[in-house]
């Protein structure tokens, strides 16, 4: 009777554990759509005002975009189904979380650091791969929430999309607005593509 217990505790353990990952998935796979589309469209849209105007300024579109992005995934989530706290839970929200916090972090920093630059002297140049930086995390963001769920196509998807637009980055010119469809690389294949798994899971 201890070992039929032990069996039983053990299964309800992991059906408690898979039921609380599909559930995650479910509340999950909508907000990364949103957001693989907005970062898609306002990459597209960054590119195409940058290649027209000459100026790299569009790029302040991307704190727009989080903006946007906040608020659409608090509308779509607030009648979204509610979920015990976990450890997968806590590992995804955390990973995105700072992700988040270190992209706009670094963006803002850089600015913040041209114009201290500039201000000295005019003619001052800083050169930095801020693109190749974000979409490295952002693909290694990516690849480890795909672990931390164990679905292998998530994971998969994320690997593609980095090395993708990696090459992208590299094989482009130094300052070059083309560098920026990176991330619509990014927002397709690491975002809406996993987002879609996500809701093909929950459906099934």
């Amino acid at each position: 009777m201890e070992n039929l217990s032990a069996e039983n505790s053990l299964r309800l353990i992991a059906e408690t554990i898979e039921r609380s990952r599909n559930a995650i998935a479910k509340n999950t796979g909508k907000p990364l759509i949103l957001w693989g589309c907005l970062v898609t469209l306002t990459s597209v849209v960054i590119w195409a005002l940058w290649t027209k105007t000459g100026t790299p300024m569009w790029n302040l579109l991307w704190f727009a975009m989080t903006a946007i992005g906040a608020f659409g995934t608090m509308l779509i989530t607030r009648n979204r189904e509610k979920v015990p706290e976990s450890e997968t839970k806590r590992i995804l929200g955390c990973i995105w979380k700072w992700f988040g916090i270190f992209s706009i972090g670094l963006y803002a920093l850089l600015w913040v650091t041209a114009l201290i630059l500039y201000a000295k002297n005019t003619e001052v140049v800083m050169t930095i791969h801020l693109t190749l930086i974000i979409a490295l995390m952002m693909g290694l963001c990516g690849a480890i929430s795909g672990a931390v769920m164990k679905m292998k196509s998530v994971s998969a998807a994320a690997c593609v999309a980095t090395a993708l637009s990696v090459l992208l980055v590299l094989l482009v010119p130094d300052g070059s607005p083309l560098q920026i469809l990176s991330f619509a690389i990014l927002g397709v294949i690491a975002l809406i593509v996993p987002g879609i798994i996500f809701q093909k899971k929950t459906a099934k």
